[in-house]
């Protein structure tokens, strides 16, 4: 998982959560968590902490989960399916569903150029559903695919907010991938935005 080493890379000094400080640590003094490739996995931790995580969310935290291979936490009812759907194509046209949403438009302006030259996939674990609470950010799919609207979800809880992604922005890093870059940082930067203060 190259992400730390991506965050340095755009300025960004991140630290890697303890199980220690998933149990006792003060999380309101990290402005993102970015939950790992197939963390609920390996670290039962996680799971462990789920509370105080969404609390942390609740309390005006940003949490990212990236792609997951087993079902998972979150603050409200979703899933992954039995077989949860990939999207193999990594030139599948990537539609952003609400342009103006502030997580596509600050720090970066995102459009649908920042897929392009994207290598081996788009993503994998996209959700199979999701309650109202939550809001649906890009849709794409491979040919003959039911349209994927579970890849990127976002959810106000408290006064934080809480996304899923499926993207296979890790991959992406390694390769210089502008748009992966772009849109990772908006992610993380989502607590900060003006409009949000």
């Amino acid at each position: 998982d190259d992400v730390p080493t991506a965050l340095t890379e755009i300025g960004i000094q991140p630290h890697l959560l303890t199980s220690t400080d998933l149990a006792q640590a003060d999380l309101s003094t990290y402005d993102a968590i970015v939950i790992g490739i197939r963390a609920y996995s390996a670290r039962p931790d996680l799971t462990a902490a789920t509370q105080r995580l969404l609390d942390y969310v609740r309390n005006g935290g940003t949490l990212l989960v990236q792609y997951q291979s087993v079902q998972f936490p979150a603050p409200y009812s979703v899933t992954l399916g039995r077989n949860p759907e990939k999207v193999v194509d990594e030139h599948a046209s990537v539609t952003l569903l609400d342009p103006g949403t502030p997580v596509f438009t600050w720090p970066n302006h995102i459009t649908s150029a920042d897929f392009d030259g994207w290598v081996e996939e788009r993503g994998h674990s996209f959700l199979d559903t999701w309650s109202a609470e939550y809001t649906p950010l890009t849709e794409v799919h491979d040919p003959g695919q039911d349209p994927q609207k579970g890849g990127l979800i976002e959810a106000h809880y408290g006064k934080g907010t809480w996304f899923y992604m499926a993207y296979a922005v890790y991959r992406q890093l390694p390769e210089a991938v502008p748009g992966a870059y772009r849109l990772l940082a908006n992610l993380v930067a989502a607590g900060k935005h003006p409009a949000s203060h």
